[in-house]
């Protein structure tokens, strides 16, 4: 009996093992299951997938379900290539609150100082170079902005800057911004810029102001002015006209008029050249008539006291 007991422990033993591997090698597998279920991963609308395996870019992907082999094997990266981001240049807002502790006083081409603040968007346009070409990309942009946008600024005079060249100096920012960054690699494309602020140091703001309100009340008048000229003109040709055409009518006229009688008094001539004293008696007379048609006649009769009046 005694011999029996060292066989049955070690078959307890084998058996006790035998599970113990069972055990290990289903939890493996399940591991390893798990393991490459995570290989799964989802790719929106708005987003493109960025496959690596062992740090270089093997795959891109798009919208959709797709695997790839679980970390750390490969990684999965899925930047958004449609969303438009928002980079502060020269101040940090805070909710409503603005701070002017970051860059933004700038020197025109006549030595005078302004607070320049801008905010441009930009969008990711090659996945690979935003993600791997550069570690902070927001902060390449923002220092791309600001160097064009100061050294465009220093070649104008201030006056310009404050009124009629802001529109100018947003769109030359970003146009040679985005050429910096092209040869940066950073993979963005900058779409708009827009200053939010451009305004003189707080101890001359109040001077700044009246020069740019006198330069505004300057543009009004000569825009008023051109609207009178532009009114009066047109009136005016069109009164030299009138008189012109009126000048012209009484010139005709009395020419018209002038040859009338020299053609009459060459008619009389002729008459009067033939017997001159008949010609003498026909115009006394017809004198006499036109004068007697524009006087009146008083007849006085001295017996009966009345008084006749004939026109």
């Amino acid at each position: 009996m005694t011999g029996g007991f060292p066989y049955r422990s070690s078959v307890a033993e084998f058996a006790t093992a035998d599970r113990r591997r069972r055990f290990i090698s289903v939890t493996a597998l399940v591991v390893v299951f798990v393991w490459l279920l995570t290989g799964f991963y989802t790719v929106d609308s708005n987003e493109r997938g960025v496959t690596t395996r062992l740090g270089e870019v093997h795959a891109h992907t798009g919208p959709g379900i797709h695997y790839a082999l679980p970390w750390p094997i490969d990684r999965v990266y899925t930047p958004s290539t449609k969303e438009v981001k928002r980079i502060e240049v020269g101040f940090k807002s805070h909710g409503e609150l603005w701070s002017e502790a970051r860059r933004s006083d700038m020197l025109t081409g006549d030595q005078n100082i302004l607070k320049v603040m801008m905010v441009v968007q930009y969008k990711a346009d090659d996945p690979d170079e935003y993600l791997f070409e550069t570690s902070e990309p927001d902060w390449l942009i923002e220092r791309a902005v600001e160097s064009v946008m100061a050294s465009y600024v220093s070649s104008m005079p201030v006056d310009d800057v404050l009124t009629t060249a802001k529109a100018e100096v947003e769109m030359q920012a970003v146009r040679e911004a985005q050429k910096l960054l092209d040869g940066y690699g950073a993979g963005v494309r900058l779409l708009t810029g827009n200053l939010q602020i451009v305004s003189p140091p707080v101890p001359v703001v109040e001077a700044f102001n009246d020069v740019a309100r006198a330069k505004k009340d300057s543009e009004r008048a000569i825009e008023d002015s051109r609207v009178y000229a532009n009114e009066i003109v047109p009136r005016a040709r069109g009164d030299a006209q009138i008189i012109t055409k009126e000048a012209l009518g009484a010139y005709e006229m009395r020419v018209n008029t002038a040859r009338g009688e020299a053609e009459r008094f060459n008619g009389l001539l002729a008459e009067y050249e033939k017997d001159p004293a008949i010609t003498k008696t026909r115009l006394y007379l017809e004198t006499i008539e036109r004068l007697l048609k524009k006087t009146k006649v008083v007849i006085v009769d001295e017996r009966s006291e009345v008084t006749i009046i004939e026109e």
